[in-house]
């Protein structure tokens, strides 16, 4: 199928407190090149900001490479052999082979990091590039116009995120993505030509759809820590923000999931008693 990456966005929220003002804008982590410019009503709230919020700060991420190596290697002994099915281990290696590696050099690696792996090999064969990312665009325009950025989370964060589902639930996750490897590409197409066009209600709800199918893909495990407690600790920062009134302007840029799965970020902040407007 032949999608459309030119169109304008949507997905945007307004909250005023006071003197006080918090834009929530759900976004996707990759993009394409046709989709700018965005909508007039996404990037006039950009420009009103005075602070950019966004997951991770991506123009200075801070990695610490050994702490994450720590959190993806197996303890006490146990190898992937150990957790996955002959036929998944052969479909692992089949993959990792077709570029350029060995399953030997991942053996002692955590389901939920040979998951990232293949992962990052599916976002590679999609149409879509981390480059055109929603995010980094903005995060570019920030460094640019001298605004001050926030991130909500650290890398480490994210990835204590990742690594703490017990490990019936990350070979649920890497069985899912070997199941549908080939269909996986496809489906970030999809994500970007249902987000472009999320102003249109069909394609905002085959959106809400290709993240709730991810979100379900395994047990209430994963949805829990990728989007549910995620969530409450990111809308206690606007709360704080909020009250304290500085009267500044706040853009926040999140995965769309985000912002539609509820116990989402405008649900949650409606439940705190803010008027939450939708904007586009």
């Amino acid at each position: 199928m032949v999608y459309s990456y030119k169109g304008n966005g949507g997905l945007l929220w307004r909250i005023n407190h006071r003197e006080t003002t918090l834009y929530v804008q759900g976004i996707i982590h990759l993009g394409h090149e046709n989709f700018y410019p965005l909508a007039s009503e996404i990037v006039e709230a950009y420009e009103s900001a005075d602070v950019i919020l966004p997951e991770i700060n991506l123009i200075e991420p801070k990695i610490n490479e050994e702490e994450i190596n720590k959190l993806a290697l197996f303890h006490e002994g146990a190898t992937l052999k150990d957790v996955l099915s002959e036929r998944s281990m052969k479909k692992v290696s089949d993959i990792l082979i077709a570029h350029g590696l060995s399953l030997e050099n991942f053996t002692n690696y955590q389901p939920w990091y040979i998951e990232s792996v293949l992962g990052a090999f599916v976002r590679e064969e999609s149409e879509l590039e981390p480059e055109y990312g929603v995010d980094l665009y903005f995060l570019k325009r920030a460094v640019e116009d001298g605004k001050e950025i926030i991130e909500l989370e650290t890398v480490e964060e994210q990835y204590n995120t990742f690594s703490c589902y017990k490990i019936d639930t990350q070979v649920q996750m890497l069985e899912h993505l070997l199941q549908t490897y080939e269909k996986q590409a496809d489906w970030i197409n999809q994500l970007g030509h249902n987000w472009i066009h999320s102003n249109c209600d069909s394609n905002k709800k085959a959106l809400i759809n290709i993240v709730t199918k991810d979100l379900e893909r395994t047990n209430d495990e994963y949805q829990k820590e990728m989007n549910d407690n995620r969530n409450i600790n990111m809308v206690n920062k606007f709360d704080k923000l909020l009250q304290d009134n500085s009267g500044k302007t706040y853009f926040v840029v999140v995965g769309s999931g985000h912002t539609l799965i509820k116990p989402s970020l405008p649900s949650e902040l409606k439940e705190k008693g803010y008027n939450v407007e939708f904007i586009y």
